[in-house]
């Protein structure tokens, strides 16, 4: 009896196994287009370039223990900053950086140095050839795991933008009046999760939640409207139009449903090759950083039905995507930045 019950037990696990298998498959049979895209540069950087983010004039990459880099759009050269002025005549040494954001209609870039320091550096922009720090956000910044910074529709008390970031267990949204940073706004915090991405719309905060999968939260006051598991290991999310993104490592792209944000539902997904670790939407195209496996770029002007466009292997290992208008941007850990324009 024994024996028999641990066969059947075996059986139902590997019947369990292979319907995993086929509910986490790609659910499409997507058309590849090998010609795209075509290659406009490779600008090589020092360091492991690790996110990006650009202006109307330059690409900005945090370099990890390179640094930061400004690259001009139009030449294609770079400003390297191992260094970087403040106000008061006093020089702040980079080591390790790898989380940044840019508000370009204010001249601020968001950088967070992750070696010795509990700070985001707020960094005037208007001259990417001489940057400045202006600023400094302290407190609730340690080991932090994304940033996002952008222009409200409408000032909130006289603060035109709003930032959010998270560390790996604590959610915080601010508000900035471009000027002195005060802090005004709310933090989630201690939360039971390992955090590792956020990003918001007008009414609501997204969490890649690692293993636990995505979770949403009110961004009036901060309180969880809903949980919702994902295949994978939620790193990254990118919310356009009422759908998250989310960049899953091992589960690919996972596309989220959240129109209604107290019942998300899974919309579709693909599986790619190496760990999905960056995201990135413009005009119905979803770009996703898969590690060792590239770049993936799908038509998602269809969210429950992603069509895959190109995969792109000549970058190697892709850390992050970037998208600026029909020009994608790759951090490639092993070449540099690749600069891609859409046919």
């Amino acid at each position: 009896m024994e024996v028999t019950m641990t066969r059947k037990f075996l059986l139902y696990l590997a019947l369990a196994a292979a319907l995993l298998l086929t509910a986490c498959a790609e659910k499409n049979t997507a058309f590849e287009n090998s010609d795209a895209f075509d290659l406009i540069s490779v600008v090589p950087v020092v360091g492991n370039p690790s996110e990006l983010d650009y202006d109307s004039t330059h690409m900005y990459v945090a370099l990890d223990q390179g640094g930061l880099a400004a690259i001009d759009l139009q030449s294609y050269q770079t400003s390297w900053y191992t260094t970087a002025p403040s106000e008061d005549g006093s020089v702040t040494e980079f080591k390790q950086t790898r989380i940044l954001s840019v508000v370009p209609e204010y001249n601020r870039l968001f950088l967070n140095e992750i070696t010795g320091t509990d700070m985001i550096h707020i960094m005037d922009s208007s001259n990417p050839d001489s940057l400045m720090i202006v600023d400094s956000v302290i407190g609730g910044t340690f080991d932090i795991q994304d940033i996002h910074a952008r222009v409200l529709d409408e000032p909130i008390d006289g603060n035109p933008i709003e930032v959010l970031y998270c560390d790996s267990g604590n959610i915080n949204y601010r508000l900035y009046n471009a000027e002195l940073w005060v802090g005004f706004g709310f933090s989630i915090r201690n939360l039971p999760l390992r955090l590792s991405g956020v990003d918001f719309d007008d009414s609501y905060i997204y969490a890649a939640a690692r293993q636990r999968g995505l979770f949403i939260f009110s961004k009036e006051d901060g309180a969880q409207i809903a949980e919702f598991p994902i295949y994978g290991d939620a790193l990254k999310v990118k919310v356009i139009n009422g759908y998250a993104f989310v960049a899953s490592r091992q589960g690919g792209i996972q596309v989220i449903d959240v129109r209604n944000p107290a019942s998300p539902q899974l919309a579709d997904g693909f599986v790619t090759v190496g760990y999905a670790q960056g995201v990135d939407y413009h005009n119905g195209r979803l770009a996703v950083a898969s590690g060792s496996g590239g770049t993936y770029v799908f038509d998602a002007t269809n969210p429950h039905d992603l069509r895959l466009i190109q995969r792109i292997t000549e970058c190697g290992y892709a850390n992050a995507v970037r998208f600026k208008g029909d020009i994608l941007s790759i951090a490639s850990r092993d070449d540099g930045i690749f600069f891609y324009e859409m046919r």
